[in-house]
């Protein structure tokens, strides 16, 4: 028996019920991504074709299933068929598994692991009596078997012993990362889709032939998955279907109201239930019109199929790119970095605080003069760090490289002068004939430099004092830009906004005296957002900085030096 569950391309795309009721499969794709809407597609078809299963719901989404199918309801809620804390669960378990009836075991308004190791033992139970196909699947699968001491053994014992007795599992989560591998490992059958952060990339290595096919996970659209493993005879990318039953579990959404001549606003009555729309197609994002600062059109607004639009996928007004890594994994991300006691070695370090921050980043365009013969008027754009002048480049994630950090603060005649004075050293009047500065004015900047630690002298030519740059880069040419390649922006939330201590006029210096025919034609902030983690031990304290978009560690953050 085959199930449709979405198209390949231009074709149908079925999957064998047989290998899904009774093997283990995963579903894993970030929010936003399809998840929650490909676990009811799928659902829908077992309803269809009367195979019995066990949802493990944990946001209360999956009644509607009830509007098209016979299922049953357990929970709290006064609308469910049966009362979660007064239920006989054995004999609900026996009946949904020997009658092949749906169940939706909502645990949303309950002690979750309390109620979900009961089910599991009883099913498991009542699996190895009745040795009948059967599929559990379990919702937010990190709640219940994440890789600590917490996870339910039970689910783990499915997971390996659990075919024999024709009980087979499904997992879906947001954070393969922080799944144990004892569940995850089971899974021969694999429906991933969009994944951002680096740790989640990495928990999935195990599935694919190469990094290179881990890495097209973070270009896939919102209902586009790879379906693997037993499941499709090769890789197949495929977008979900069309759902038959409604969507619970969509964002609220925001909708204009018009003002009355008096000032007051219009009343909009509340409405529950979204209209049942579609899944859309992947939107094509224009790139940030960056000359004219006026964000491109908002996309439709037709809602996508889970718990949450994806921000780094949708251009909406505003100057902050948009976090992906949810405070708790920072947290656990941060738990891995910190220094341990090795024995009676060492030092062990403590989370004492973390905090999103949106750090300050400068887009700076700049025309100058080229050409030794026919002179050309030339553009590069810089994406800098706002506190102290590294280039930054956010493509795949926020990383700094050298490049004005060290030149702050001096006049455009003091940048000239190192910019001409060679490893192997030059005297006042070298740098005289190169930098066309008169030879009292350079002996001043020299003083001022040596000063600043950014010269010193190494040595004599006959009389002359010959001296040596200390910069630890070299000054950065004209044409070495770093555009932000069309970085996506979104109005900030609510969290602290790290200062920009770069000004334009500041900057300008600096670049005049790298190509004295420098303007800057373009000059605006926008902020990137990262998570501050500080670490504290008997040693003293050190700050770990998380990019909130990938879950990198930024190793080169550093103060803007006064």
């Amino acid at each position: 028996m085959d199930l449709f569950i979405g198209k390949a391309g231009d074709r149908d795309f079925f999957i064998d019920a047989q290998e899904l009721v009774t093997g283990r499969t995963c579903i894993i794709a970030q929010s936003g991504a399809g998840k929650s809407w490909s676990i009811a597609v799928i659902c829908e078809q077992l309803c269809d074709a009367y195979i019995g299963f066990c949802l493990i719901d944990t946001e209360g989404e999956y009644f509607s299933l009830k509007d098209k199918f016979q299922a049953i309801w357990v929970g709290n809620d006064e609308n469910c068929d049966e009362d979660i804390e007064k239920v006989n669960l054995k004999e609900l378990v026996i009946k949904s598994v020997t009658c092949d009836i749906p169940l939706i075991y909502d645990v949303s308004e309950t002690n979750m692991q309390e109620k979900v190791i009961k089910l599991a033992t009883v099913l498991y139970d009542i699996a190895t009596e009745q040795r009948k196909p059967y599929l559990l699947i379990v919702e937010e699968a990190d709640k219940f078997i994440p890789q600590s001491k917490d996870s339910i053994k039970k689910i783990e014992e499915i997971s390996r012993r659990g075919r024999k007795r024709g009980l087979g599992l499904l997992v879906a989560t947001q954070r393969p990362a922080i799944v144990t591998k004892n569940v995850l490992s089971q899974c021969n059958n694999q429906i991933i889709g969009k994944l951002s952060i680096e740790n989640d990339l990495k928990a999935v290595d195990l599935f694919f032939g190469s990094r290179r096919e881990v890495e097209e996970l973070a270009t896939l659209s919102p209902g586009e998955f790879f379906v693997m493993g037993g499941l499709s005879r090769e890789k197949m990318k495929i977008r979900f279907k069309n759902r038959v039953t409604k969507h619970r579990g969509l964002t609220p959404r925001l909708h204009p109201r018009a003002r009355h001549a008096d000032g007051t606003a219009e009343v909009v009555p509340h409405v529950t239930d979204t209209p049942d729309i579609p899944l859309p197609p992947a939107p094509a994002v224009a790139p940030y019109d960056w000359t004219q600062h006026i964000p491109p059109p908002i996309p439709d607004e037709t809602p996508w199929p889970d718990d949450e639009v994806p921000g780094a996928m949708i251009t909406l007004p505003g100057d902050a790119v948009v976090p992906l890594l949810e405070r708790e994994d920072a947290l656990d991300i941060a738990l891995g970095k910190r220094k341990r006691k090795i024995l009676v070695f060492g030092c062990e370090e403590r989370i004492a605080s973390a905090e999103l921050v949106y750090w300050p980043l400068i887009r700076c365009e700049v025309r100058y003069i080229r050409g030794m013969l026919k002179k050309t008027t030339k553009t590069t754009v810089w994406c800098l760090d706002g506190q102290c002048g590294h280039c930054a480049d956010i493509r795949g994630g926020l990383k700094f490289r050298p490049c004005f950090a060290e030149l702050l603060g001096l006049e455009e005649e003091a940048v000239r002068i190192l910019g001409v004075i060679p490893v192997t050293g030059a005297t006042w009047e070298d740098m005289e004939a190169v930098s066309k500065i008169p030879l009292g004015a350079v002996k001043k900047i020299i003083r001022n430099l040596e000063k600043r630690k950014l010269v010193t002298q190494s040595g004599k030519a006959g009389n002359a004092n010959v001296y040596v740059p200390l910069l630890a880069h070299p000054v950065p040419k004209p044409g070495a830009g770093n555009p932000p390649d069309d970085v996506m922006l979104c109005v900030r939330s609510e969290a602290r906004t790290r200062e920009r201590l770069i000004d334009e006029e500041e900057l300008r210096r600096v670049l005049k005296g790298i190509e004295p025919t420098a303007e800057i034609t373009g000059f605006s902030t926008f902020y990137y957002p990262v998570y501050e983690i500080s670490l504290a031990s008997e040693r003293g304290n050190r700050s770990l900085y998380i990019d909130a978009v990938t879950g990198r560690e930024i190793s080169s953050f550093q103060k803007k030096q006064e």
